[in-house]
């Protein structure tokens, strides 16, 4: 869509400011895809890994509702239509941080675990 939609007769992806957005985002997406390697390889490998499987869960949870809210700006309003299906990942993304463990709970068995980690 970013390559298409056009304004002052370029693509909205060209402009700097949309630049610095989808690339803010690719960059969250994949670090979040490199910690969750991380973890698996830490289990693989009989290590610890409680800590970090926490860590990794609420920022992934984070970045997917941050992508969600900002393709539905990036879609303008047809972003929040159900023609596309950008609010429903919207939905689905909030809703998963709610019932799959909220950031709270996650930060919980983090700082317990890091509190463990350096007494």
């Amino acid at each position: 869509y970013m390559m298409e939609r056009k304004q002052f007769g370029s693509p909205i992806a060209e402009f700097q400011g949309m630049q610095h957005q989808y690339a803010q985002i690719a960059t969250e997406i994949h670090a979040a895809e490199v910690m969750t390697y991380n973890v698996c390889r830490m289990k693989e490998a009989g290590l610890p890994f409680v800590k970090e499987a926490s860590m990794v869960k609420m920022y992934s949870s984070q970045v997917a509702e941050k992508t969600a809210s900002k393709t539905i700006e990036w879609l303008g309003g047809i972003g929040f239509t159900k023609d596309l299906l950008a609010e429903k990942f919207y939905r689905d993304c909030k809703v998963g941080s709610i019932y799959e463990g909220t950031s709270n709970l996650q930060l919980n068995t983090i700082a317990k675990i890091l509190i463990r980690e350096h007494s």
